[in-house]
């Protein structure tokens, strides 16, 4: 695995240390029991779902409750790329050709906030930012960054108490992912095009965004995909018991295009969800997530299923919930491109 980049990274541990600081943090009631308050599953991960940060955002009566998170994948596998080729002897053109498995090291944040406006409704934004390094054999590596698509949510939730002890939410939220992500599809016929004609960082731009979703698991594909925009709706349910949690959830992920250069016009996915939580101690949560990407409307090369797992762990201090879980691929695109993802994040609620 290639070195990530130092500044990347720093980067990172600064906006993630900022989070906690960023207002003041408000207290759950004393004791061990948790301030219930259901929302989504803001952020892929093993940490706590959107529904766990704002469960510590204050009690009955408080004003709505906002939440931040950063949500951070280290990512190492394989992904498409524009490959330049060097003149070669007799001739002085630079050509370009596909690279289908070209090693890429990615890094993708994904910056979350979300307010709750009144009783059982909430707001919220999500912002992907992602860098990338794409090391092709026989060819010098590249680097390039780039925006994902922004996200606004609305999500409507509904609690009902089972025991003294446990309770049962239903959540349902309504994404639209804006088409803001930046590249363009690398084309077919790229290898036939002259090297003055072909746009390199349009095309790195949306390698990243590729790796950036495969290193995910597959799971946020419309927060990573250009020229599209996203019309995500979701329900959720989510027990808490005294130490157990379940949160199933399934969403549909409607990918619009824009251009008229994308090979398909639109693309299908359902996402089923399940994240199960066991308290092991006062402060730390034991977790494992499983995921699947199921494409019922793609080009026929990527209309295949994905699927991963995410053992993690995730810790409670106050209301500031770090977390870290290893995303591990079982099939599907980002299985046959050999990636691997480190997930580290941090939420607040206040």
């Amino acid at each position: 695995m290639k070195t990530v980049s130092f500044v990347r990274v720093l980067v990172g541990c600064a906006a993630v240390a900022s989070i906690p600081f960023a207002g003041s943090v408000a207290l759950a009631h004393g004791g061990d029991e948790m301030v219930e308050r259901t929302t989504s599953e803001r952020n892929a991960g093993s940490g706590p779902s959107g529904q766990a940060q704002r469960e510590e955002g204050g009690g009955e009566g408080s004003e709505g409750p906002v939440t931040l998170s950063l949500d951070l994948v280290l990512g190492w596998g394989k992904a498409p790329f524009a490959v330049q080729n060097l003149p070669t002897t007799g001739t002085q053109a630079i050509t370009y050709t596909v690279g289908g498995a070209t090693p890429a090291d990615v890094q993708s944040f994904i910056l979350a906030g979300s307010v709750e406006v009144a009783r059982n409704v909430a707001f919220g934004v999500r912002l992907p930012v992602t860098f990338a390094t794409f090391s092709p054999d026989g060819s010098a590596a590249r680097s390039t960054s780039s925006f994902g698509n922004i996200e606004l949510e609305a999500e409507w939730a509904t609690r009902f108490a089972l025991t003294s002890a446990s309770t049962l939410s239903v959540v349902g939220t309504l994404g639209v992912a804006l088409p803001t992500a930046q590249g363009d599809e690398i084309p077919p016929d790229l290898t036939r095009r002259d090297a003055s004609a072909v746009d390199v960082n349009a095309y790195d731009r949306f390698s990243l965004s590729r790796a950036a979703s495969m290193a995910r698991g597959d799971e946020d594909g419309a927060l990573f995909e250009p020229n599209r925009l996203g019309i995500v709706p979701k329900i959720a349910a989510v027990y808490r018991g005294p130490r157990l949690s379940i949160e199933p959830s399934i969403k549909v992920e409607n990918l619009l295009g824009t251009s008229s250069s994308l090979d398909a016009p639109y693309i299908g996915e359902i996402v089923p969800a399940v994240r199960l939580g066991y308290r092991v101690r006062r402060v730390a949560e034991l977790t494992l997530r499983a995921w699947a990407n199921v494409r019922f409307a793609a080009p026929s090369a990527d209309r295949t299923t994905s699927a991963a797992v995410e053992p993690g762990i995730t810790l409670r201090f106050g209301t500031v919930l770090p977390y870290a879980g290893v995303i591990l691929p079982v099939s599907g695109l980002p299985s046959d491109n050999s990636f691997l993802g480190i997930r580290l994040g941090i939420a607040a609620a206040f």
